[in-house]
């Protein structure tokens, strides 16, 4: 019997069984999206990707997404998680154990292989990892609230308190170097990608991308952290185009206040 389009349409709205929301040029959203393209998920027919739009009182709404910034990502028990390392840590484990019906089936289509590692050690040094990327992005964000032209209207700014900011955050970033050391310096292997360096690579790409700071090339002493950049910016999961962050945003966003 022939399938019409309109069944295979309501075959593949059957399967979702999950539903992220997300702003996709976001430093957190972004985490999750590399990790879906390397998990092998991103396209997967059990998991919607949902943009949200910014309403005029600076809210994010899309249909069926509570209050609260992305991403969030709603569950079919009506469940939402609303932290990018949650949903990340999440999705491993139901790809490593899934217990449902539907788990087993979002576990089929992705990659077999751990992205936290396969040993407790190298969990560990996962979540270390993931600790301080979270350090770092937060250290960020609060330099850019304080010291980008793009706040201007939306909250104080103070140029000092950004400069302050910004050091710490280079400061956390060069203890990435260590845990860098000797890894992929003939490029990557899909099996060696971790939640963390997906973490990670968001952060540095949207300092450089939208705010014009590449961290890795200001602070010195970085070489592991830039091999590591130039590596990962190659893989198909974090090429993007040239409009890809909204240029009004970015016009903004490159402008630094002097102290």
């Amino acid at each position: 019997m022939k399938v019409t389009y309109i069944e295979k349409s309501l075959e593949v709205i059957i399967m979702q069984h999950l539903e992220l929301f997300v702003i996709p040029w976001g430093v957190y959203p972004r985490r999750v999206l590399i990790y879906l393209h390397e998990k092998g998920l991103l396209n997967s027919g059990f998991i919607k990707i949902t943009p949200v739009t910014i309403s005029p009182d600076l809210e994010m709404v899309a249909p069926g997404k509570p209050k609260g910034t992305v991403p969030i990502l709603a569950l079919p028990d009506g469940i939402f998680i609303k932290q990018s390392v949650p949903i990340l840590e999440y999705l491993e484990d139901i790809c490593d154990n899934p217990q449902k019906d539907w788990q087993k089936e979002i576990a089929a289509t992705a990659k077999s292989s751990s992205m936290r590692g396969n040993t407790s050690c190298q969990r560990a040094t996962t979540r270390e990892m993931l600790a301080l990327a979270d350090e770092v992005t937060a250290m960020f964000g609060f330099a850019c609230h304080k010291g980008s032209k793009l706040f201007v209207t939306l909250e104080p700014t103070n140029p000092v308190a950004s400069s302050l900011a910004m050091d710490w955050a280079k400061r956390n970033l060069t203890l990435f170097e260590a845990y860098y050391e000797g890894r992929f310096e003939e490029g990557y292997s899909a099996e060696e990608v971790t939640i963390a360096d997906c973490a990670l690579f968001s952060l540095l790409q949207f300092a450089k991308e939208l705010y014009g700071r590449h961290l890795v090339v200001e602070e010195p002493g970085l070489p592991n952290l830039k091999r590591f950049y130039d590596a990962f910016k190659e893989r198909e999961s974090t090429k993007i185009l040239d409009d890809f962050y909204p240029k009004d945003v970015r016009d903004l966003a490159r402008v630094w206040l002097q102290g």
